[in-house]
């Protein structure tokens, strides 16, 4: 009786160790080779903006029309120095292109970019303006300025 004790616990604090083993998520490496000078010569955001950089996995797509937004069609967004973004979905990319910062307006305390894609990518996001915050270091939002759009959040991966 003791060892169907013992194993049944020992079968418990196996699950439960598994049950929280991090899930690793393999980053995408579709912007490797492309050089971080490809659009700008120099640093294009403020330092406070810096943490736009890295590799987003998206989670949610709200706003549009009816406010449910829709189901992601692409798994991640990577944000590349200096200012070069791309779209992937199992690896391979979707759109890449350069982030433009918004001119600075003094009202409007938040970073405001527009998303331009390369003469040689394909043509995927096509609502480009957004505004960019965060929740905490984790969680970038990318908001529309205006009515019936959408808006995405990502976690970050890297």
């Amino acid at each position: 009786m003791k060892t169907s004790i013992y194993t049944i616990i020992v079968f418990i604090f196996a699950g439960l160790f598994s049950a929280c083993k991090e899930e690793t998520i393999e980053r995408p490496h579709v912007l490797d080779e492309v050089p971080s000078t490809t659009y700008f010569d120099a640093e294009i955001f403020a330092e406070q903006d810096l943490k736009i950089y890295g590799t987003w996995k998206i989670f949610d797509i709200s706003g549009g029309i009816h406010g449910l937004g829709y189901e992601p069609n692409f798994d991640y967004l990577v944000i590349k120095r200096i200012g070069i973004y791309g779209f992937a979905k199992d690896n391979s990319l979707l759109e890449f292109g350069k982030i433009v910062p918004a001119l600075w307006n003094p009202n409007d305390l938040r970073l405001k970019v527009d998303f331009e894609k390369d003469e040689q990518s394909g043509s995927f996001f096509t609502d480009t303006e957004k505004y960019v915050h965060y929740t905490g270091n984790d969680t970038l939002h990318l908001s529309s300025p205006c009515c019936d759009r959408f808006n995405y959040h990502f976690e970050r991966v890297k």
